[in-house]
């Protein structure tokens, strides 16, 4: 059972290096440790029960004692706090692993949410791949649309020769016939972001959140 500490009052403190990241504590937040509090924030945060041992390593080089009953119990309903629906979307949708602490049968909405948000990830991602190659299609047109129109100021330029007047009409033609090659590939880039992006909302709609 959770039992109140008379100095709660500095419990914000303690939340605000929780929320920073590190695990590590002070002295003056061993003497005034809310071990309960501290295992709900972490469980509710989705960290791992392990983190226990960077606050006890802390206290004990100052001689301090820290109690694990208390922070499992805390991290216990932390946990149950954590794997929910909403958070398990937002894991799969970052990208990240699966969280472990999540794994037992009674958290199947945060499984479902993140199946959900894996796979709106993995849209996203071809999305800004098939993004980026349009980008590069496009600078690539843009290329040779410059190297077609310096062939032609160099065709009509009273400095050229025929035989690289010549050169440089073969040389436009296959300008141009590369220039379609890329029109056609740019289309094709373009139907499957539209296609993918459309299927980014449907997921999105299909979340529910």
């Amino acid at each position: 059972m959770h039992t109140s500490s008379p100095t709660k009052l500095l419990a914000p403190l303690l939340a605000i290096s929780l929320l920073s990241g590190c695990a590590s504590i002070s002295k003056e937040e061993c003497m005034v440790a809310d071990w309960y509090a501290m295992g709900l924030t972490d469980g509710s945060r989705g960290k791992a029960l392990s983190e226990f041992r960077d606050y006890q390593a802390d206290c004990a080089k100052h001689q301090l004692s820290s109690d694990f009953g208390q922070y499992q119990e805390g991290h216990k309903k932390g946990v149950v706090q954590y794997c929910v629906y909403p958070n398990g979307v937002t894991l799969g949708r970052s990208g990240n692993s699966f969280n472990p602490l999540c794994e037992d049968a009674g958290f199947a909405d945060f499984h479902q949410g993140y199946f959900l948000g894996q796979q709106l990830n993995q849209a996203e991602e071809r999305l800004a791949n098939l993004k980026r190659d349009q980008q590069q299609v496009e600078d690539k047109q843009q290329s040779l649309e410059k190297e077609l129109a310096d062939n032609k100021d160099r065709i009509v330029d009273d400095t050229s020769s025929k035989a690289e007047r010549e050169e440089l009409l073969r040389d436009n033609d296959r300008l141009r016939r590369e220039l379609r090659r890329l029109a056609a590939e740019l289309r094709s880039l373009q139907y499957q972001a539209q296609a993918t992006q459309d299927e980014i909302d449907s997921r999105l709609a299909e979340l529910q959140l």
